[in-house]
């Protein structure tokens, strides 16, 4: 199995699977597979920004031609310090916060409870609501609250409870009121 199809297994395949699994708490499902997620994306987008193997210009694009043969290691090489740089965010604004509120977790302290209405919901992936939503909640409404892996949307203009990772702002688990 190619490593491509092997990354696309382990962060859409896997985590819907340990989320619909019967006997898993919903709080537990949905952290392993957010940590799944989270994780691989971050190793798949340094893995294939440093690897070698990895190929930044199709052979059949426009810069493989011969007249572009001089500047086509720059623009290879530009490329693949523009994904590294995503990596670094990436890991910076998802990745560290995630991993501090895991280890807080691991460590014993509770996640927050939040309880309020949906203001707004985006779905940044494609139209796929089931992989990832964005939602904001009155009466904080400035602040944005994710969730991975459901197989329910929230609803705009419905109450609920959330219970909230308090550094990644990752919903765990919501119940409605």
């Amino acid at each position: 199995m190619k490593p491509v199809n092997i990354f696309l297994v382990l962060i859409f395949v896997i985590p819907f699977v340990i989320v619909s699994v019967p006997g898993i708490p919903p709080s537990a499902a949905r952290i392993i597979a957010t940590s799944i997620f989270i994780f691989s994306f971050t190793v798949g987008i340094f893995w294939y920004g440093l690897s070698s193997k990895t190929k930044m210009i199709l052979p059949s694009g426009k810069l493989s031609r011969p007249e572009y043969d001089d500047v086509r290691p720059t623009i290879e090489r530009n490329i693949r310090v523009l994904v590294v740089l995503f990596g670094a965010f990436f890991c910076y604004y998802i990745t560290f916060p995630f991993s501090i509120d895991l280890a807080r977790l691991v460590a014993g302290e509770t996640p927050l409870k939040i309880t309020g209405t949906v203001r707004s919901r985006s779905v940044p992936l494609f139209g796929l609501w089931f992989v990832e939503q964005s939602v904001r909640i009155a009466p904080e409404a400035k602040a944005k609250y994710y969730m991975y892996y459901s197989w329910r949307p929230l609803r705009v203009g419905e109450e609920y409870e959330l219970v909230v990772l308090p550094h990644s702002r990752v919903i765990i688990e919501f119940h409605e009121r």
